[in-house]
């Protein structure tokens, strides 16, 4: 028993993880805002570390949490908050910021999380079509089909709606991202992570190079120069300890919009 408990003392918890995270992807965002030499490539490199993690953060939230929808309305409430003052702040501010509004990436953790509820709820009576299962479904093609259809009937309310019925095919870092985070959830082993973490990062590279070298467009920001380096990530799925840490959790909802606006002040 002590045994197991040193053992689980080792690594890094969740909170420190997050820590780290925050610290990769300042030096995105210095790369993105404010540094523009060579130096640059090298930022963002390290910052693809930044997703991936706060991802695996996030399923590993899901697997511990014991009221999952309340999480899932956490998250949606941090989601609209932080795109409405972001909003509010590029538009009261356009001539230091520019028209580009940052939309939030926990629109992509977001529908990882619903897309896990919603296969445990399934999974729970798989021979069982039932009202239940029938509401689901209903939920995932609502999930797909609304956003497109109220971008082509209502463009003029475009940025509203993608606040608060963000479209999951124009998610930050791509439905691609959000799969994979379902297979992390899933896969639980932590070899199989890494193996479905090296997947991905090679489908990026595939995808980036198809498109470079054959003229084929594939949009969704999965498919860029720099993001098979997430693959940078897979040493810290074996140092997470399973612990949770220390909370604070509202600073690191405060810290993602704040530290950006300072960051475009800089560079501006």
């Amino acid at each position: 028993m002590n045994q197991r408990m040193t053992e689980l003392k080792k690594g890094i918890n969740s909170f420190q993880l997050k820590l780290l995270g925050l610290i990769f992807m300042t030096l995105d965002h210095i790369g993105l805002y404010i540094c523009h030499t060579m130096d640059r490539n090298l930022l963002r490199i390290i910052g693809r570390i930044a997703a991936p993690l706060f991802l695996y953060v996030t399923i590993n939230s899901i697997s511990h949490t014991r009221n999952k929808i309340k999480y899932i309305l956490r998250l949606y409430i941090a989601h609209i908050l932080i795109c409405l003052t972001t909003t509010f702040v590029t538009t009261a501010g356009k001539e230091q910021f520019g028209s580009h509004t940052q939309f939030s990436i926990l629109s992509t953790f977001l529908y990882t999380a619903i897309f896990i509820c919603i296969i445990e709820k399934i999974a729970d009576s798989p021979k069982n079509i039932t009202i239940r299962n029938l509401f689901l479904f209903s939920i995932v093609i609502g999930i797909i089909i609304i956003p497109i259809m109220v971008m082509l009937l209502f463009s003029r309310f475009e940025m509203l709606y993608q606040i608060f019925l963000p479209n999951i095919l124009i998610v930050p870092y791509s439905p691609l991202f959000i799969l994979m985070g379902i297979c992390w959830y899933f896969a639980k082993e932590r070899k199989k992570q890494v193996i479905i973490l090296a997947f991905f990062s090679c489908l990026s590279l595939i995808g980036t190079q198809l498109s470079a070298r054959l003229n084929i467009w594939i949009t969704m920001g999965f498919f860029t120069n720099s993001q098979f380096f997430m693959i940078l990530f897979a040493p810290f799925i074996y140092l997470y300890n399973g612990r949770k840490g220390k909370s604070m959790k509202y600073f690191f909802y405060i810290y993602y919009p704040v530290h950006i606006f300072v960051l475009m002040m800089i560079g501006q």
